[in-house]
């Protein structure tokens, strides 16, 4: 496989074009284990609510009630139950196989495939055919259900004869903060970081040492600003409401930085939404989408809001999720970056000049 650099299509789509959720598995010829996946979408097979299905049609053997809110936290501990252990190894291998049959597709790129993806050219498919390693992160894949699932992808993967790596991430649910933190300004002394997602708020701050990113401290996650599924018919008022919940959460992360050491604080900020020049696709009416109408472009209008509810204009960076991801691993070469929660998250690690180098003491730890 060649070494020079890949061209990638994605970077200038649209976000249906870049959504894997979208990808939809129609053939994958010599792979026993696809059979019940055909015709389903990356969303059917690996998004949060496709694991807590599979999780609750296993609840009587797993001793688990099936209509309980936290079925996936719960399963984390059935590893711990010797009786339970070897039905949550057989749900996380599930998951796992519909991962690594995903990423078999995209890679093979077989016609049928390709038919289902029409607004795909022949350049997005040498793309995914053209990496070499895939990143893991995500809340789903932090814990064991995640050593289980990425092992499994891996054995698939490679039985088909594809050469494809698939590494999982330390810090797996904390790659967006991790990114954020390698992507703050060159002379920034600190940054204050917040990653919205659809479920919950995670939210650190960043300090460095000598220009490099030495540890991030995280704080409990908040409460999600987001309500529910996404609804394109949201008033204006509640777009602005969402709005005043997130700054909020912003301000309380920033009371905690004391006064005499603000100057140099930058402020990262990724959204669980593709954003183009820094502003939500027309198309996207969910969640963070919606924010769009508060202003023609939403980073600027976020750094002129929080500067005046803060005093001051600290640097303001506004990231899709996914690339603020794939920041964690700045400079990898032929490299993708999925992270797996609510829905499935992508994006292309940078160059390495553009983000700030990792300490070899770099550390992450969670504080009240």
């Amino acid at each position: 496989m060649s070494d020079a650099p890949i061209d990638n299509p994605f970077l200038a789509a649209d976000s249906q074009i870049r959504s894997l959720n979208r990808a939809r598995i129609v053939a994958l010829g010599g792979v026993p284990e696809a059979g019940d996946l055909l015709g389903r979408t990356g969303h059917d097979l690996l998004a949060a609510a496709s694991l807590r299905a599979l999780i609750a049609a296993e609840a009587a053997r797993l001793r688990l009630d099936p209509a309980a809110p936290d079925l996936i936290r719960a399963l984390e501990r059935r590893f711990d139950d010797p009786a339970a252990r070897p039905h949550a190894e057989a749900i996380a291998r599930a998951y796992g196989r519909r991962l690594g049959a995903l990423l078999l597709m995209l890679r093979r790129g077989e016609p049928a495939n390709r038919a289902a993806r029409p607004e795909w050219t022949a350049a997005h498919w040498d793309f995914w055919r053209s990496v070499g390693r895939v990143y893991l992160g995500g809340g789903l894949l932090a814990g064991r259900l995640g050593q289980y699932a990425a092992a499994e992808a891996q054995d698939l993967l490679a039985a088909a004869g594809d050469s494809l790596a698939l590494e999982r991430a330390r810090w797996a649910r904390q790659l967006p903060l991790i990114g954020l933190a390698r992507a703050a300004p060159a002379d920034a002394a600190g940054s204050l970081l917040f990653d919205f997602g659809q479920t919950a708020v995670k939210r650190g701050v960043a300090r460095y040492q000598g220009g490099q990113l030495r540890a991030i401290d995280t704080w409990p996650d908040a409460p999600s600003v987001c309500a529910g599924p996404a609804d394109p018919d949201r008033s204006d008022g509640e777009v602005r409401q969402r709005w005043e919940r997130m700054a909020a959460i912003v301000e309380t992360g920033w009371s905690r930085v004391p006064a005499g050491r603000r100057a140099g604080v930058a402020i990262g900020i990724s959204l669980a939404c593709y954003l183009f020049g820094g502003h939500p696709s027309p198309r996207d009416a969910g969640c963070y989408g919606a924010l769009q109408r508060l202003s023609p472009h939403l980073a600027s209008f976020a750094a002129d809001d929080l500067a005046r509810r803060l005093g001051c204009a600290a640097p303001v960076a506004l990231m899709h999720d996914g690339a603020a991801a794939a920041a964690a691993y700045a400079g990898a070469e032929r490299a993708v970056v999925l992270t797996l929660g609510t829905a499935i998250g992508n994006g292309f690690p940078p160059p390495a000049d553009t983000a700030r180098p990792l300490a070899a003491s770099f550390d992450l730890a969670q504080r009240e």
